[in-house]
């Protein structure tokens, strides 16, 4: 189903607009992601869709692959009992005395609107080096598309088609 301005809603026949949702968030713990001025459409019930089937795949992958990585991490060290390693000098991380920290991304997909979109996550300093950092870059990527669900759910978006 084509979902596009103007056109009906799947749901109640109610012409679709182009809007921007207030912000919302979803949590995966200890990860929180906020998305600010989120452009979708929707009708007057309020039915809400993504702007394009392909935006939530594109929204994740550009999270994951771009804005992820920018956020500095540690290593994770063990299989059974993990610990947490400086992604700078190597040093075993503080397990407890985290304190969060938001990092923040302008994002567009095509020509639409542009929005934002805030990753809040626990950072810890290392004792060695001072460097404040999350435990884990793959331990934030496990987190991320579970939050950014949860934040599609509290917005009430629906997939076109």
């Amino acid at each position: 189903m084509d979902i596009a301005e103007g056109k009906p809603c799947p749901l109640c026949e109610a012409p679709l607009a182009a809007r921007t949702l207030p912000d919302f968030a979803g949590d995966e713990a200890p990860m929180r992601i906020e998305l600010r001025a989120f452009p979708v459409f929707s009708c007057e019930a309020p039915h809400r869709y993504f702007l394009g089937q392909k935006f939530p795949i594109w929204l994740l992958n550009a999270l994951l692959d771009g804005e992820l990585p920018k956020i500095p991490a540690g290593t994770e060290k063990g299989l059974l009992f993990k610990k947490y390693a400086c992604g700078g000098c190597g040093a075993v991380l503080p397990s407890t005395g985290a304190e969060p920290l938001t990092y923040s991304s302008a994002l567009a997909w095509n020509d639409t609107p542009g929005f934002a979109v805030d990753v809040t996550v626990p950072v810890y300093r290392c004792a060695g080096c001072g460097r404040e950092q999350a435990r884990s870059g793959a331990e934030l990527a496990k987190l991320l598309p579970v939050a950014l669900v949860h934040a599609f759910k509290v917005a009430g978006l629906k997939a076109p088609g």
